[in-house]
């Protein structure tokens, strides 16, 4: 007698719960969909389950600050990060990350001086490298940028960290900002600069570019938004820095800020809740046969699929009757992770179970 986890034994189940017997009532097409919700939105919110975590990994570019989190895919991210294999810090405050990693900007006087026209200048920063700007996720620090596609976004989309300016003949500063090197999938050492206040997609409106290795700003012929007055100076901030080994992150806004910005690939890890995987209304081999990642949550899901069925029909009385044993459901389901957990005690800075040092524990009596 073969036990039931699978989708097939799912859809059965709950219309047995709600009493839509037939696909007129509801479509299978349907009940996959009230189970998806379920499993991927409510379960993953409901219960943080052991089977659901993992050690989410990605490599550094050299010279790339920030790093976007999947936030589709996983939920949530947890320290201790690992870089190269050692531990490092990783905070959710910008405050205390910035406390310690100050990243000061430069101010350059006079790069370059004014000769009545929007452009061109050219130009080299004198402290390099620099730390380039980048666009906020969403939509996605270092997307595929196309303005013919739509697929870029506008300047005031950007935290930017390079600043050009200078005085036109009417006192008004003329600026010009940077966006990262977000020309392209992945990161690139050249950035494209904008003017601030644009609002239509950066690509179709480039004002020149700077190379964030070497400091070399090139404004072309239609750089600023206005001439820049005879005479007037042309001045930078920057922010540059030395390139490193990252020793601690910041996650902010869906992003890791790395600090100091690598100087090479690294491979850095740390602990995700991953969403689970959803089912597939049309999936080989036979769509019936898909399995929960755990088959123990095949009941729950009918339960919880049954429920936003009685929610959409306005069946608040089975609603209400079924309420209990969805929640005994769950806290079946919460009982492998509970007795996983209860092994082992909360690791503190004392905890010595690697056994590497001598005396065992690091402790002469031996324990």
């Amino acid at each position: 007698m073969s036990v039931p986890y699978q989708l097939a034994d799912i859809r059965n189940k709950i219309r047995r719960i709600t009493g839509k017997l037939n696909s007129a009532e509801l479509s299978d097409v349907q009940i996959d969909q009230y189970i998806n919700t379920a499993y991927i939105f409510d379960l993953s919110e409901h219960l943080r389950l052991e089977s659901f975590r993992y050690n989410y990994q990605f490599t550094t570019n050299a010279n790339q600050a920030v790093y976007d989190f999947p936030k589709e895919l996983y939920l949530t991210c947890m320290p201790p990060v690992y870089v190269g294999g050692y531990q490092s810090y990783m905070t959710q405050s910008r405050e205390n990350f910035f406390r310690t990693n100050a990243q000061m900007t430069q101010f350059q006087q006079r790069v370059s001086t004014g000769t009545g026209v929007v452009g061109p200048y050219t130009f080299t920063l004198q402290s390099v490298p620099i730390v380039p700007g980048f666009k906020r996720n969403p939509p996605g620090a270092y997307s595929v940028s196309s303005a013919v596609l739509g697929t870029d976004v506008p300047t005031a989309s950007i935290n930017y960290t390079v600043i050009i300016s200078g005085l036109d003949a009417n006192g008004m500063s003329q600026t010009l900002v940077d966006d990262g090197g977000c020309i392209a999938t992945g990161h690139s050492n050249i950035g494209q600069l904008f003017n601030v206040n644009d609002t239509s997609t950066v690509l179709a409106n480039s004002k020149g570019t700077i190379n964030y290795i070497t400091g070399l700003v090139q404004i072309n012929a239609v750089g600023f938004s206005a001439p820049i007055a005879v005479g007037a100076a042309i001045n930078a901030q920057y922010t540059p820095y030395v390139a490193s080994r990252p020793r601690s992150f910041c996650f902010f806004q869906d992003q890791l800020i790395a600090y100091p910005i690598p100087d090479q690939a690294y491979i850095v890890s740390f602990e995700a809740y991953k969403y689970p995987t959803a089912f597939l209304s049309t999936a080989p081999p036979v769509v019936a046969t898909q399995e929960p990642q755990l088959r123990e949550l095949w009941q729950l899901l009918a339960y919880m699929a049954s429920d936003k069925i009685f929610t959409d029909c306005g069946d608040i009385e089975s609603m209400s009757k079924y309420r209990p044993i969805l929640e005994e459901q769950m806290k079946l389901v919460q009982r492998r992770t509970i007795v996983q957990q209860t092994q082992e005690r909360v690791a503190t800075i004392y905890s010595d179970a690697s056994g590497n040092q001598f005396p065992w524990g690091n402790m002469f009596g031996g324990f």
